[in-house]
């Protein structure tokens, strides 16, 4: 039964024969058998390479076409950097997951290249720069909408830098007081989250640590207070 495909050695070689037949019917009409014969040989492999070359050079275009990619390059500090790519797999580019936060930022966000003769597009990311994949949107293809402003860059950067506070305050607060221990536990949840332990990395995230647990207490205490008063009452 005819499956739609042709077999390729066999259109490699229907390809070669129609070429040659062709060349003979224009321009064979007073040659001898012999001479036929021999022309037919000779423009059947010539055909025959030529479409093989025209097949590499589809088979080069079109996996070239295959990998191509469009990201975008964002400014981050290393510990953020090193979690965000943790988070998304490990992977270079930093795919980011469908349905994220992240994700969602893009697509509001992410918009065609300016067209105006002053814009160079961004080939590497520089120093303190991570690169992040711009991922697939059914209304936005990555070709066409692959440009983020100054703007909408901050915006996610802040938008990573809160899920990032979030997850780390979920995971230390579940544990209680530890104060006693705090080093320690922040060390884990480094190593746990694939960002280097070293002291600039430790400081910036005990910091955090800090301002979020005396925000949570403040707010807390606010709200006793204000439950205690309409109890009273």
């Amino acid at each position: 039964m005819y499956s739609g495909h042709f077999n390729p050695e066999y259109n490699l070689l229907l390809q070669g024969c129609e070429t040659a037949s062709l060349f003979l019917c224009y321009f064979g009409h007073s040659w001898t058998l012999k001479k036929k014969c021999n022309y037919f040989c000779l423009i059947y492999v010539i055909s025959i390479k030529y479409v093989m070359l025209n097949r590499s050079i589809f088979v080069s275009l079109y996996g070239n076409f295959k990998v191509m990619r469009y990201t975008i390059f964002l400014t981050l500090e290393p510990y953020l950097a090193q979690w965000l790519e943790h988070e998304c797999g490990g992977k270079k580019p930093i795919p980011i997951k469908r349905g994220s936060a992240e994700a969602d930022l893009l697509e509001a966000y992410l918009q065609k290249p300016p067209r105006n003769s002053d814009y160079q597009p961004q080939l590497r990311p520089l120093p303190g720069e991570v690169e992040i994949k711009v991922p697939y949107f059914k209304y936005k293809e990555s070709r066409t909408y692959n440009y983020l402003s100054p703007r909408a860059k901050k915006y996610l950067r802040q938008c990573i830098r809160n899920r990032f506070k979030v997850q780390l305050w979920k995971d230390i607060e579940s544990l209680g007081n530890t104060d006693k221990r705090l080093k320690y536990v922040i060390e884990e949840w480094m190593e746990a989250h694939g960002i280097n332990v070293d002291d600039k990395n430790w400081n910036t995230i005990a910091k955090i640590e800090q301002r979020t647990r005396a925000v949570y207490y403040a707010n807390r205490r606010l709200t006793n207070h204000n439950s205690s008063k309409h109890s009273i009452k």
